[in-house]
């Protein structure tokens, strides 16, 4: 039965709580009890915020006090006295004293499986290991002599494993874990590299080893011997004279992060280097390693010959060679606890990609048990990118599996769907975005502006398998979902390849148009008429990631393009008035005040002690709409959720305060209080109001 269908039974049935523009109407008479499913749970005395006005403008929508709830869905919406007449002998009514209801928020792009690896007991070894950390010095040289001395020390056997953590110095003009992973180890240039294969198997050249930066989170002067995750053997204590304080890689990465944007060098921070027998020993379980590094990763010149891999290629060493895996319960026992998590903040469905096959296989398994998820998951596939797979298989999966991407629960799941292929390359990054043409950059820096954008791995002669395997997909049906699309040119670019699709013959411009293509974090779209044109052409939605835009990219728009390139900041409010499609993102989950980080953000323009452009705000409950409507319509589940109406999800949240009336410099002091989803208590903070009315 439809949506529609059911609303139109219920409302036969029922009273009919219809509203219009606010006014509830009752019936003269309720149905006896033979011929009425009573609603199961009533929320009363309430300010219900329906938002079932889904345009991107300030209207609300229908504002009602109350709202009944049957099994999964909404079965009324209305005022207090109306639904009171709805109690059956087994309803439950809930008083929530005056607090503001409203559709569930919902995540377009977030990535939980952190929050969720948090959730594990610790994972058993694979490979037995020796573990190393390192503190470097100030030359590669002298490092490999600390190396191979710790070595000796220690006692390690020929042929054990060694993982090596290599630390940053800052006496020794080594301050940030950048200096290493990029200065030292990945440089795009084989010979600029001074940590290399090379030195490494001359400093040991009787062991398998890699080393590089987040390997194995050692401290310095520390030497274990790991047979078990259990079953540790000390084999050196640093001494006092070698004793260091444990770096803080969270600081570390902060700088790493800031200062890699600023310098505009590529690639990731976290590369590891591995020595010969290491490499050998690697290239045993996974056949082909060289090739498949160095197709996969064009920015650092022959990766595979040089033994790095890359933060993507090294979670999937982790994963394939270093861990044994998780029994598919134990993983899906953590995958409902970081769901239950992200609940806390009022999240009822979201859109991530799947990196790896035991996530989709821990989702299932909940399904087949609990038959739901605590909630709702848009997901796509990004396999050709995480794992260490060969380029013809990157190239030919998608083609080869067909294309199986669902409009949201239409497909019969209401939980779990796909909607399509992720491919969140290292192209076209926030903080790298790519301008291209747009925007040349100041004099005296534009070289360097230039080459710090990503714009190559667009371009024919350079595209990666992982921007081929995403093309051919496009071209044979799948639905892009997640795709990096920060700066102006790179939408320009894709909005190119889109054109390729279409121009090949395999699949036409209305099937684009049906698609709804979804980019990711556009940062710096903003609003070249070309650009615009291409996104209402081909439907394409832009969602934007806020705070990232208004705490980071001003930085890189005062040091590489001047005044102008405020021009490209996040430019919502032109978008929507153009007429292209829009959403939002946090690209995090958490604690309860998590969404009114983000959201009112869109309204003021201010992050970070500064604000920016604050003629592209939008209205509070614009962006309001952009996490809840706008954000369905990006997993192609509108019909389903995003709104509160009859025959909809029961997907709400229940907030602190009253987000319509709070003044403007108060809109972030807000929170989550109760989530429920699917007409069940996901969360409930311990002082929400929650009175039993018998």
């Amino acid at each position: 039965m439809t949506i529609q269908n059911r609303q139109r039974w219920l409302t036969s049935l029922l009273l009919p709580v219809i509203f219009a523009s606010g006014t509830a109407v009752t019936s003269a008479q309720t149905p006896p009890d033979a011929l009425v499913m009573w609603p199961d749970t009533i929320y009363t005395n309430a300010k219900v915020v329906t938002l079932n006005v889904h345009e991107l403008n300030d209207d609300p929508g229908t504002i009602a006090e109350a709202i009944a709830v049957r099994g999964e869905e909404i079965a009324a919406i209305g005022s207090a006295a109306d639904l009171a007449k709805m109690k059956g002998p087994k309803t439950q009514v809930i008083d929530l004293g005056g607090k503001m209801l409203i559709p569930g928020f919902i995540e377009s792009h977030t990535h939980p499986f952190e929050l969720i690896e948090a959730q594990l007991p610790q994972q058993e070894l694979r490979l037995q290991h020796i573990s190393m950390g390192v503190q470097v010095e100030a030359t590669a040289e002298e490092t490999y002599k600390k190396i191979t001395q710790y070595a000796k020390e220690a006692g390690i056997k020929p042929g054990e494993w060694i993982r090596i953590e290599l630390i940053p110095n800052p006496p020794k003009g080594t301050p940030t874990i950048w200096d290493i992973a990029e200065g030292w180890i990945g440089t795009p240039d084989p010979a600029k590299a001074s940590f290399t294969r090379e030195g490494l198997t001359k400093a040991l050249p009787n062991n398998p080893a890699n080393a590089g930066i987040r390997n194995n989170g050692e401290p310095a002067g520390s030497i274990r011997r790991l047979k078990t995750i259990t079953d540790v053997e000390i084999l050196r204590k640093p001494t006092v004279a070698d004793a260091t304080p444990r770096y803080d890689t969270v600081v570390a990465d902060v700088i790493a992060h800031q200062k890699r944007a600023l310098q505009g060098l590529t690639g990731s921070h976290a590369f590891i280097v591995f020595n010969d027998q290491g490499w050998a020993e690697t290239e045993k379980m996974i056949p082909g390693l060289a090739d498949m590094v160095t197709a996969l990763r064009p920015d650092i010149q022959n990766a595979g010959p040089r033994g790095i891999l890359g933060t993507g290629e090294k979670s999937s060493w982790e994963q394939q060679v270093l861990k044994k895996p998780y029994p598919t319960p134990v993983y899906a026992d953590a995958v409902k606890k970081g769901f239950e998590y992200m609940a806390r903040s009022g999240i009822t469905a979201f859109g991530s990609r799947v990196d790896f096959p035991h996530q989709l296989s821990a989702y299932h398994y909940l399904l087949r048990r609990d038959g739901r998820l605590p909630i709702r998951h848009a997901y796509s596939y990004e396999m050709h990118r995480n794992e260490l797979h060969s380029p013809d298989f990157v190239e030919h999966v998608y083609p080869f599996m067909g294309a199986h991407w669902s409009f949201g629960p239409k497909s019969g799941n209401r939980w779990l769907w796909n909607h399509g292929i992720g491919s969140e390359g290292a192209w076209d990054t926030p903080e790298i975005a790519c301008l291209g043409p747009d925007m040349p950059g100041l004099p005296d820096v534009a070289e360097q502006a230039k080459k710090r954008e990503r714009c190559g791995f667009l371009e024919p002669g350079k595209r990666t398998p992982e921007i081929i395997g995403m093309h051919n997909a496009l071209m044979h049906g799948w639905r892009i979902a997640g795709l990096h699309g920060v700066g102006s040119h790179g939408m320009r670019q894709f909005i190119g390849y889109v054109e390729e699709a279409i121009a090949s013959g395999l699949i036409t411009a209305e099937e684009i148009k049906q698609m709804r293509i979804l980019m990711a974090h556009g940062t710096m779209v903003g609003k070249e008429p070309d650009v615009i044109a291409g996104l209402k052409k081909y439907n394409i939605i832009v969602p934007m990631q806020i705070r990232r835009a208004l705490t980071m990219e001003p930085n890189i728009i005062d040091t590489f393009y001047g005044p102008e390139g405020y021009e490209f900041l996040a430019p919502m409010k032109s978008l929507i008035d153009a007429g292209v499609r829009v959403a939002a993102e946090t690209h995090s989950a958490g604690p309860p005040d998590l969404l009114f980080r983000h959201m009112p953000l869109f309204v003021t323009r201010s992050a970070a002690g500064r604000t920016s452009v604050p003629e592209e705000a939008v209205d509070r409950v614009v962006a309001l709409k952009l996490f809840t409507y706008a954000n369905a319509e990006s997993m192609l589940a509108e019909d389903y959720i995003g709104s509160l109406e009859v025959g909809k999800f029961a997907d709400f949240a229940i907030i602190e305060n009253d987000y319509l009336e709070q003044p403007e410099s108060e809109l972030e002091n807000n929170k989550n209080l109760i989530t429920i989803v699917g007409g069940k208590v996901i969360y409930r903070d311990e002082a929400a109001p929650w009175k039993v009315i018998n």
